[in-house]
Protein backbone atom coordinates (compact mmCIF):
# COMPACT_ATOMS: atom_id res chain seq x y z
CA UNK A 1 0.00 0.00 0.00
CA UNK A 2 1.17 3.44 -1.00
CA UNK A 3 2.23 5.93 1.73
CA UNK A 4 -0.54 8.62 0.65
CA UNK A 5 -3.40 5.65 1.09
CA UNK A 6 -1.28 4.44 4.20
CA UNK A 7 -1.82 8.32 5.41
CA UNK A 8 -5.60 8.27 4.76
CA UNK A 9 -5.98 5.49 6.87
CA UNK A 10 -4.14 7.00 9.69
CA UNK A 11 -5.94 10.19 9.37
CA UNK A 12 -9.39 7.57 10.09
CA UNK A 13 -8.00 5.72 12.56
CA UNK A 14 -6.80 8.54 14.45
CA UNK A 15 -10.32 10.51 14.22
CA UNK A 16 -12.35 7.15 15.81
CA UNK A 17 -9.73 6.59 18.40
CA UNK A 18 -10.05 10.38 19.32
CA UNK A 19 -13.66 10.18 19.06
CA UNK A 20 -13.57 7.19 21.59
CA UNK A 21 -11.14 8.36 24.49
CA UNK A 22 -13.36 11.68 24.28
CA UNK A 23 -16.69 9.78 24.94
CA UNK A 24 -14.33 7.63 27.83
CA UNK A 25 -13.36 10.22 29.44
CA UNK A 26 -16.97 12.03 29.57
CA UNK A 27 -18.02 8.82 30.62
CA UNK A 28 -15.81 8.98 33.74
CA UNK A 29 -15.99 12.27 34.45
CA UNK A 30 -19.06 13.19 33.43
CA UNK A 31 -17.66 15.99 32.41
CA UNK A 32 -16.89 18.01 28.42
CA UNK A 33 -13.20 18.16 28.02
CA UNK A 34 -11.77 19.69 24.70
CA UNK A 35 -8.40 18.07 23.98
CA UNK A 36 -10.06 14.72 22.31
CA UNK A 37 -12.57 17.16 20.71
CA UNK A 38 -9.95 19.58 19.45
CA UNK A 39 -7.64 16.47 17.77
CA UNK A 40 -10.78 14.80 16.68
CA UNK A 41 -11.40 18.23 14.59
CA UNK A 42 -8.18 18.17 13.30
CA UNK A 43 -7.88 14.19 12.75
CA UNK A 44 -11.31 14.53 10.54
CA UNK A 45 -9.64 17.58 8.61
CA UNK A 46 -6.15 15.81 8.22
CA UNK A 47 -8.45 12.78 6.71
CA UNK A 48 -10.08 15.18 4.32
CA UNK A 49 -7.12 16.69 3.10
CA UNK A 50 -5.50 13.83 2.69
CA UNK A 51 -8.49 12.30 0.22
CA UNK A 52 -8.52 15.41 -1.71
CA UNK A 53 -4.90 15.36 -2.59
CA UNK A 54 -5.15 11.60 -3.58
CA UNK A 55 -7.62 12.34 -5.57
CA UNK A 56 -6.05 15.62 -6.96
CA UNK A 57 -2.79 13.09 -7.41
CA UNK A 58 -4.31 10.40 -9.10
CA UNK A 59 -6.34 12.43 -11.64
CA UNK A 60 -2.98 14.58 -12.76
CA UNK A 61 -0.26 11.44 -12.50
CA UNK A 62 -2.25 8.11 -11.46
CA UNK A 63 -1.19 8.03 -8.38
CA UNK A 64 -1.49 6.49 -5.40
CA UNK A 65 -2.56 3.42 -7.82
CA UNK A 66 -4.18 2.00 -5.04
CA UNK A 67 -6.63 5.05 -3.95
CA UNK A 68 -9.30 2.19 -4.62
CA UNK A 69 -8.88 0.57 -1.32
CA UNK A 70 -10.12 3.49 0.13
CA UNK A 71 -13.51 2.40 -0.92
CA UNK A 72 -14.67 0.35 2.23
CA UNK A 73 -14.96 3.57 4.12
CA UNK A 74 -18.43 3.69 2.04
CA UNK A 75 -20.22 1.85 4.74
CA UNK A 76 -19.52 5.11 6.82
CA UNK A 77 -21.31 7.22 3.80
CA UNK A 78 -24.23 4.69 4.14
CA UNK A 79 -24.51 5.42 7.81
CA UNK A 80 -24.24 9.45 7.08
CA UNK A 81 -27.03 8.53 4.40
CA UNK A 82 -29.55 7.20 7.00
CA UNK A 83 -28.51 10.52 9.22
CA UNK A 84 -29.18 13.02 6.14
CA UNK A 85 -25.23 13.84 6.07
CA UNK A 86 -24.86 12.92 2.06
CA UNK A 87 -20.88 11.72 1.81
CA UNK A 88 -19.33 8.51 0.56
CA UNK A 89 -16.65 6.87 -1.02
CA UNK A 90 -18.17 3.51 -2.60
CA UNK A 91 -17.35 5.28 -6.44
CA UNK A 92 -13.35 4.84 -5.51
CA UNK A 93 -13.96 1.07 -6.27
CA UNK A 94 -14.19 2.23 -9.78
CA UNK A 95 -10.63 3.58 -9.64
CA UNK A 96 -9.22 0.03 -9.27
CA UNK A 97 -6.95 -0.66 -12.44
CA UNK A 98 -8.11 -4.31 -14.12
CA UNK A 99 -5.03 -5.96 -14.54
CA UNK A 100 -6.02 -7.96 -17.50
CA UNK A 101 -6.66 -5.67 -19.73
CA UNK A 102 -2.68 -4.81 -20.04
Amino acid sequence: MKWQTKLSYLFFLLTVLSILFHNVFFGFFEKEEVVFFFLTFLFLIGFVISVVYNLITYSKRGQPEDLWKLGWLGIFGLIGLFLNLNFGFFGFFGLKKNKTAN
